[in-house]
């Protein structure tokens, strides 16, 4: 009996009154989701066996509460026994040895048998020290990219000596936090659109959710964690393979003959994300399994777990590709994105302000360089502020004499 009733819906109302974002809450509940089930569940789709494992990095600014995000989620899981998690292994051979250490077994219905699987979850508050720099990390972009789907046979690995060994059945989840530009230090350009960023769900947002003076907790607030806490222990020991509905198989073969992951009207139109579309349909068949488990221990995905995994899904879509503003080819992409961020949030800024803000990173000719970037690209407009003959200041499009110069955001 769940205590809580819908366990993602739960834990976003227990973190209403906190300045994370919304969305930041919703993937970081599913990530818990996720660490909790481990291996023990699947959807067979026809002759593939999809597990409920997820690469989740929320994106943003510096200050945009994406640690405290986490921390939430954290505090919760971490009273789940058997849930192994394992933060910040900054080299291959640490990760693997997490892996190696997080081996397990756990009876699995129909018939009761011991089902041996590492199930690990890492978090890393810094994805970039994670990750490492992208002049080096090419093992470790590779070995999470072989994870993601979960190999069913053991997966061999050398050791000292020119021996090996093996970890059985892998399945690792990934809850990490980056911002724009720290990305752009950890991953290649080679790295963007395909491999392991086409599996990951990039969860961005620009700024906080609301300034909370004084995060409270109250007793109810109390007594709704104590339910979370309790009722993700129920969702720990689910064990099963998930089956669709009648209606949601309908539903489902309907929606993927209709997808088309070269649909110009897309919601993240950027081209780095072609290879993420590629796996939609993957990605919705994970979450449509997380929110199963949010609202009961029955192994059936039912047509509304679909459609709300898909709502999810497409609510992150929309903002993605603010994840790659700092990764480029270009010698500017990483002071192109600082500046728009700027612009976009005073809506319409003066130039002698905005340099004020950059000078001690940009310079002046780069700075000119930048907003001629903007302005052509229909990102900023120029304005000038001046004083008309009846001492009133206005704005116009036309330069005039002690004009100042002004930006206004024209982006999305």
């Amino acid at each position: 009996m769940r205590e809580v009733g819908d366990w993602l819906t739960s834990y976003k109302k227990y973190l209403e009154e906190t300045e994370s974002p919304r969305i930041f809450h919703t993937w970081v509940g599913l990530s818990c989701i996720s660490a909790a089930l481990r291996k023990k569940v699947k959807f067979g789709l026809g002759r593939i066996n999809i597990y409920p494992n997820m690469y989740v990095v929320l994106v943003g600014p510096p200050g945009a509460r994406k640690s405290q995000a986490i921390s939430y989620g954290q505090e919760i899981l971490s009273d789940i026994p058997d849930v192994v998690t394992s933060s910040d292994s900054t080299t291959p051979e640490a990760f693997i040895r997490d892996l190696a250490d997080a081996v397990q077994s756990d009876p699995v219905p129909p018939r009761g048998e011991m089902f041996t699987h590492s199930s690990l979850t890492v978090i890393s508050k810094e994805f970039e020290i994670f990750l490492g720099n992208k002049l080096s990390n090419q093992r470790m972009l590779v070995l999470l990219t072989d994870f993601w789907d979960a190999p069913e046979r053991p997966w061999v690995y050398k050791v000292k000596h020119g021996r090996s060994d093996t970890i059985p059945s892998v399945f690792l989840s990934l809850l990490a936090a980056t911002t724009p530009n720290s990305l752009s230090n950890s991953l290649p350009q080679s790295a963007i659109g395909g491999g392991l960023t086409s599996r990951i769900m990039f969860v961005y947002s620009q700024t906080k959710q609301k300034k909370i003076p004084i995060p409270e907790m109250s007793n109810n607030l109390n007594k709704l964690q104590v339910g979370l806490k309790k009722d993700l222990f129920v969702i720990s020991k689910i064990a099963g393979s998930y089956v669709f509905s009648p209606e949601a198989k309908k539903m489902w073969i309907k929606w993927y003959n209709s997808f088309n992951d070269l649909d110009p009207d897309r919601l993240c139109k950027d081209p780095s994300f072609t290879g993420w579309y590629e796996r939609k349909q993957t990605q919705i068949i994970k979450v449509s399994q997380l929110v199963a488990a949010s609202q009961s221990s029955n192994l059936t995905i039912e047509e509304s777990h679909i459609k709300r995994a898909i709502k999810i899904i497409e609510e992150c879509e929309v903002s993605m590709a603010q994840a790659f503003t700092g990764v480029g080819r270009s010698n500017i992409a990483i002071d192109t994105d600082a500046i728009m961020s700027i612009i976009r949030q005073h809506k319409k800024i003066s130039e002698t302000k905005l340099r004020a803000m950059v000078w001690r990173d940009i310079d002046s000719q780069k700075f000119n360089l930048v907003m001629d970037t903007l302005y052509r690209g229909g990102f900023v407009s120029r304005e000038y502020k001046m004083t008309n003959k009846d001492g009133d200041e206005v704005f116009t499009r036309q330069p005039g004499i002690n004009a100042s110069i002004w930006y206004k955001w024209e982006g999305e």
